[in-house]
């Protein structure tokens, strides 16, 4: 199934075979190299590297009939991408395709869908508008060319050049959009249901009884709070009706700082904050633990509070379900609201399932490698997801974080990219993975060329190895087993 729903396929690339004509220089075709960054580009604007279907001939077998199979290709694409050449234009095969595509579209859902074309212009030649088909329509097209002036055709630009990339981007925003207003006509979404989450206020500290309040407003009729345990103040009566109220609610919430708050009474040395932390550990669906940006644990006089602290933050977090967040009290309810708007996908007791995915995550500059390796663990039957680019950095980051929640392998590509960016995407992840409380099982990093894995590990972490291959290990996965069969 592909991106777009009651389709086989989202994109159609109709091309002249001579455009992919290689140099003896030349590994790949221009079309070949076009595609690997396109389906990249993509799959970073979608987040998987799995969803959206592109069709290109021809891998046919001696069976199979070439019209046929054809339009049958075309019926069943979403979007017909056209590279127009002057080698396209003297094709009457792909004319043909054009026409099959125009057809079909015509009796089906339409040529258009709002005011985005379903026929896509990739201009490879400099190509005066009145020699373009009338398939085109009214569109203003996509240049990929570079001429010397308006008379002279030109050629296809690199692949890898500096032009190319923000024609690229321009291109997939286009497909992106219009893949996006098919899917809503064919398969509309649902309006949103009104649900009412319940959250348990968990008690805090009298240095954090302000926050708490606000957060409560803040919140208002957002979610339904739970709140206002102790009392009862003795341990085995406060401890039944938290463990009620916890399994009731869709999220705890938790306020932390230095001070471990009120002790329990008949239980010395344990707070009613702590306790409750402890109590969301083992029934609560999920818990949201807090504490301010400004703690540090050498201000903790409490030896025992310290190492809970201590614990919940960098510690193994066993089956427990949480996110552990220092940050800042103004953001509080804009945290709790993202937390309880969370949709993980169901694993075995409802909790997230990230088994058996890995996230893919490279610089612009290697991505071609990124479709090679997402191939790759897809034949190993690991869901590839890949880090789509941001240029704002917190956006960055908040990506990051995000994946990294799905999944429970990193994989950095290095190829062209410097050592130190890739050393600082393994850092940063780590970091992320513990703040966020992510169980990764693996860190990897992808040899691509143009580098070459000497015998020694060059990336380090701490408490964890990173697992370092390259294509050698691919044609020999077994070299790979504890990475990939980490869970």
């Amino acid at each position: 199934m592909a991106y777009v729903p009651n389709f086989e396929y989202d994109i159609f690339i109709s091309y002249s075979h001579v455009d992919n004509l290689t140099t003896p220089t030349e590994s790949m075709g221009w079309i070949d190299t076009f595609e690997e960054c396109l389906k990249v580009r993509l799959s970073q604007r979608v987040g998987d590297m799995r969803v959206v279907k592109i069709w290109r001939d021809p891998s046919l077998d001696g069976s199979q009939l070439f019209d046929t199979t054809i339009q049958n290709r075309i019926n069943q694409s979403a979007l017909f991408l056209a590279f127009t050449s002057t080698g396209y234009l003297s094709s009457d095969y792909c004319r043909q395709e054009l026409e099959w595509f125009h057809q079909n579209a015509t009796n089906n859902l339409g040529v258009s869908v709002g005011d985005r074309m379903r026929v896509l212009n990739v201009l490879l030649n400099n190509i005066p508008y009145q020699r373009w088909t009338q398939y085109f329509g009214k569109t203003s097209g996509y240049p990929f060319f570079a001429s010397d002036n308006e008379e002279d055709p030109g050629y296809p630009i690199r692949c890898t050049g500096e032009a190319f990339e923000p024609q690229l981007r321009k291109l997939v925003d286009a497909i992106y959009k219009t893949l996006t207003a098919i899917k809503n006509v064919v398969a509309p979404a649902a309006p949103p249901r009104t649900v009412t989450k319940t959250i348990y206020l968990a008690d805090t500290a009298d240095s954090l009884v302000k926050h708490r309040e606000r957060l409560r407003l803040e919140l208002g009729n957002k979610v339904r709070i739970v709140s206002r345990i102790p009392p009862p103040y003795d341990a085995e009566s406060h401890q039944e009706k938290v463990v009620e109220a916890m399994k009731t609610v869709d999220l705890s919430v938790h306020l932390l700082d230095v001070w471990p708050g009120r002790e329990i009474e008949g239980e010395a040395g344990k707070s009613y904050p702590q306790k409750q932390v402890e109590l969301g550990m083992q029934y609560a669906k999920s818990q949201f633990i807090w504490v301010p940006n400004t703690l540090e644990l050498a201000t903790i006089d409490d030896e025992g509070y310290k190492n809970f602290i201590n614990k919940l933050q960098s510690g193994n977090r066993g089956e427990a379900d949480y996110c552990f967040i220092k940050g800042a009290a103004n953001s509080l309810s804009r945290e709790v609201t993202e937390m309880l708007e969370r949709k993980p996908a169901p694993g075995q007791n409802g909790k997230p399932s990230t088994s058996a995915a890995a996230l893919v995550d490279t610089h612009w500059k290697d991505q071609l490698h990124a479709a090679h390796l997402g191939e790759f663990l897809r034949e190993k039957s690991i869901k590839p997801l890949i880090n789509p680019e941001e240029d704002d950095p917190k956006q960055n980051m908040k990506f990051l974080e995000e994946r990294l929640k799905q999944v429970n392998k990193l994989i950095v590509i290095y190829g062209d990219v410097a050592e130190d960016w890739v050393q600082e995407r393994l850092r940063v992840a780590m970091h992320l993975a513990i703040d966020a409380r992510v169980d990764l099982k693996a860190f990897g990093v992808y040899f691509a060329p143009p580098r070459q894995r000497g015998p020694e590990g060059i990336f380090k972490l701490p408490w964890t190895t990173v697992h370092e291959f390259d294509n050698r290990d691919i044609s020999n996965p077994q070299n790979l087993g504890p990475m990939l069969n980490a869970a």
